[in-house]
């Protein structure tokens, strides 16, 4: 069993106003804090594993495959594995991102 404490783990910049806290991981799964500036950007990608995320707090809109979607504060969602996504913050926000 692996059990880091948040103030423990460094928060990495992604860029295009997104960072990152990789809090803990496992051989097939990674939990991380996704922070966000107003206008901050996940550019398109994909990848062979699931995605699941909750919003705690502020606007996030998801491109996700030929859909777009505004999840806003306590909304959570799963996108499948292979399908392109991006995000763009519509305010500054606060992701927790399960891969």
């Amino acid at each position: 069993m692996t059990i880091n404490a948040r103030k423990d783990r460094p928060v990495v910049d992604m860029k295009n106003g997104v960072k990152r806290r990789t809090m803990v991981w496992g051989d097939q799964m990674l939990l991380a804090e996704i922070h966000f500036e107003a206008g901050g950007t996940v550019p398109r990608h994909d990848h062979i594993y699931e995605q699941v995320g909750y919003c705690i707090s502020g606007r996030v809109e998801l491109d996700v495959g030929d859909a777009t979607t505004v999840v806003e504060a306590h909304t959570s969602w799963v996108i499948s594995g292979g399908t392109p996504h991006a995000a763009r913050a519509l305010e500054p926000s606060f992701v927790i991102e399960v891969w």
